[in-house]
């Protein structure tokens, strides 16, 4: 009893201890042990492959987000230009109007104080006037004060 040891001396001993496997049943076990091994690993890559497109999806949804808060942004900006642009058309236009009104005005004074009679030169003016008003109708009111003053020159030598 004590002379005997743990562990088999030969392979006589290691197949009298009762547990014989045969070759297809040790392949079997061979066999599904790697697939064991194969299924793990294929779960894991899956796992991790799942995490990281979904990773993706919430960077792209976070990119589409900031995209669209830019956007919001930018067309706030476009609709304060735009409305300051109409504030000026708005104001270029007024200012036009009452030149008009008042150049309306003085003519009719002036025609009045001449009682309607023809002015020497009376066409010279009117060709002036003429390029008065296209060119207010232009907008372009670095020409216009060009004309402005050709007008006022002519009626000052007409009246005089």
């Amino acid at each position: 009893m004590g002379n005997r040891s743990s562990t088999p001396s030969s392979e006589e001993e290691g197949s009298s201890s009762g547990m014989y496997l045969t070759p297809e049943l040790q392949g079997k076990i061979n066999t599904d042990f790697e697939e064991k091994i194969i299924q793990t690993q294929w779960n894991s890559y899956r796992k991790g492959h799942i995490e990281r497109h979904q990773q993706r999806e919430v960077q792209n949804a976070q990119r589409q987000h900031e995209l669209q808060q830019k956007q919001q942004q930018l067309n706030q900006q476009a609709k304060l230009v735009h409305d300051e642009l109409d504030r000026m058309v708005d104001g270029a236009k007024s200012k036009l109007s009452d030149i008009e009104v008042a150049l309306e005005y003085d003519m009719k004074r002036l025609s009045e104080k001449f009682q309607d009679s023809e002015v020497s030169g009376g066409e010279k003016c009117v060709d002036v006037r003429a390029e008065l008003s296209r060119c207010y109708n232009t907008l372009d009111s670095g020409e216009c004060q060009v004309f402005a003053k050709k007008l006022e020159k002519c009626v000052t030598e007409a009246l005089a």
